[in-house]
């Protein structure tokens, strides 16, 4: 792909996988239900900083550091009510007080002989609403709420 060439938001792979508080980032799909029907999944991250005042040079400076991390992915998907994933969703969401969700997000493969890039982490399954209009398509909304970082591996074309 050429610099600069515009990338299709087709060919993304989504997996999650019911998890706790305690559960760590998957390191691959495996073991994981693709969620089929999703129509958007962009990450979304912040970084929260606070000033403070360094003592160490002679006349102090003012620095922001990094004192949290957290991301958002704002999801919505056709609604499928016999989709593994989504029953994996759902039931993240009815029990958000005691369950979270692996995910593991996987890019396109842009070259013959590389490896995707892929995201993934763990996260909280908030805001899930139903959009069930007559004589729309009957969509899922939700969004996945990710404390401290998620993984990334980058692209690579061999």
């Amino acid at each position: 792909m050429a610099t600069g060439a515009y990338f299709a938001s087709l060919g993304y792979k989504f997996f999650v996988k019911a998890g706790t508080t305690s559960s760590t980032a998957p390191t691959s799909s495996t073991g994981m239900t693709e969620v089929l029907s999703l129509v958007n999944a962009g990450i979304q991250g912040s970084t929260d900083t606070q000033e403070v005042l360094d003592y160490g040079s002679e006349q102090g400076f003012k620095a922001q550091i990094p004192v949290s991390q957290s991301y958002t992915i704002p999801c919505q998907m056709n609604l499928d009510l016999n989709d593994a994933g989504y029953l994996v969703l759902k039931d993240a969401a009815l029990n958000a007080t005691t369950k979270t969700v692996q995910w593991y997000r996987e890019s396109p493969e842009m070259s013959a002989t590389g490896a995707p890039e892929k995201h993934a982490g763990v996260a909280f399954v908030t805001d899930f609403s139903e959009d069930i209009q007559a004589g729309n398509i009957a969509q899922v909304s939700f969004t996945l709420t990710g404390y401290g970082a998620y993984t990334h591996t980058a692209e690579t074309n061999v």
